[in-house]
């Protein structure tokens, strides 16, 4: 910038380095105007000059706009003037700070500036700019989050865009404060429940509530197999030890359960004929959920390992400890090898009953009780395997809610 000087309305020469000296007659009023090209007010001013006097203006020029300068700026924000976004050449920004910058050019009057940050509460702030003025905005910006509170049963886990936001404790209620803003998925699961999903927009200052009571999963009708005809397309089978053969399902150090496929229930009942090809004994299994997770009952025969017991087991992960089983009690029946035996269970709950009428004698004996107050498997189908060697046979197998 290099100012023009003019004397009574005369170019009279240009300032250098800010400076300018012209020699004049004394007594006489004279009218100076300093201008310079681009957005600056001209300087205008008389003085009159006595004799021998020497006479210093101060000519500084004022810009015709003003400036706001705004802190802090974080990445991502978008500034608008009068609704507008501001063009990148009069938004400058600090060389030596830069989350400080400054819109220039503005011209004189008031002016709305809007901070619109996506994670960040939407600011506005309106201006009153003078010509040569330079107006501050400072302030610490807002997270932008909205609460989202979850009414459901309890331990039900919450996931919000497919990530875990918590579980509800055992009133069945979950707050979360601190929901960024925006369209999201909110899902609600629990075992053995209907999983439950929804979407919805968060806005600040609008709390959402979502309440939601799950339903439980779908309970199966009645599965059998007489085996007359092999089924393997029903059944989950094991590579090896489970085959199908004159009319019956024979199992032989099988480890791995079988079990027929998309059958679940609650509360159920099942029957099946039992023969046992050796004395060893025979193992079914029931609310299973999968190839490692279920109840396991084991009926030992004399040369089983536990002779003469009915054990139960909890397998979870496919972690089956043989010599830990979570219920144990003496049968009351003779059970030896080749004996053919009717089984009947029936579930309520975590509780189990299971029965045992001996072909020899035709009585209904039972033959064990089981309660689990952890109540880890409430839905599952059945199965059959073995603990180790067993050999035994399986037919007229029937299972059903009730």
């Amino acid at each position: 910038m290099t100012p023009k000087i003019k004397i009574d309305g005369k170019a009279s020469g240009r300032a250098v380095e800010g400076k300018f000296e012209k020699e004049l007659p004394s007594g006489k009023k004279y009218n100076v105007e300093v201008s310079a090209a681009g957005d600056y007010e001209a300087f205008k001013n008389s003085v009159t000059l006595k004799r021998g006097e020497v006479k210093v203006l101060d000519a500084a020029l004022t810009s015709k706009y003003g400036a706001i300068k705004i802190f802090p700026v974080i990445d991502g924000v978008k500034i608008l003037l009068d609704g507008q976004p501001v063009p990148p050449n009069k938004l400058v920004i600090d060389k030596n700070n830069k989350e400080l910058a400054a819109i220039i050019g503005v011209t004189p009057g008031e002016h709305e500036v809007t901070y619109d940050h996506p994670e960040y509460v939407r600011y506005k702030n309106t201006f009153k700019v003078s010509p040569g003025s330079e107006l501050s905005w400072s302030f610490r910006p807002e997270l932008a989050r909205a609460e989202v509170s979850v009414v459901s049963d309890p331990n039900v886990k919450v996931y919000i865009d497919g990530a875990p936001a918590g579980e509800t404790p055992a009133d069945g209620v979950l707050k979360k404060p601190d929901v960024r803003l925006g369209t999201h998925q909110i899902k609600l699961v629990k075992e053995d429940y209907q999983e439950y999903s929804e979407s919805r927009v968060l806005e600040y200052g609008k709390p959402v509530r979502i309440e939601k009571r799950l339903d439980p999963l779908p309970t199966s009708g009645e599965f059998n197999d007489y085996f007359d005809v092999p089924a393997p397309a029903k059944w989950v089978m094991p590579k090896t030890g489970c085959e199908f053969k004159s009319g019956r399902l024979f199992l032989e150090n099988a480890p791995v359960l079988m079990f027929p496929k998309d059958i679940k229930y609650f509360d159920f009942q099942m029957h099946f004929h039992l023969k046992l090809t050796d004395g060893r004994g025979a193992a079914w299994a029931i609310r299973v959920r999968d190839q490692n997770n279920y109840y396991l009952f084991y009926l030992s025969g004399p040369k089983g390992r536990f002779p003469g017991y009915f054990n139960t087991y909890i397998v979870r992960d496919g972690k089956l400890d043989v010599d830990n089983p979570a219920g144990s009690v003496p049968i009351v029946v003779d059970v030896k090898a080749g004996g053919e035996y009717e089984i009947a269970l029936k579930s309520n709950g975590n509780k189990f009953e299971t029965m045992i009428q001996p072909a020899a004698t035709g009585e209904n004996l039972t033959l064990g009780f089981f309660e689990d107050k952890d109540n880890l498997f409430r839905y599952g189908g059945i199965g059959f395997r073995t603990i180790g060697a067993e050999k035994f046979s399986v037919d007229d197998l029937f299972v059903g809610p009730h």
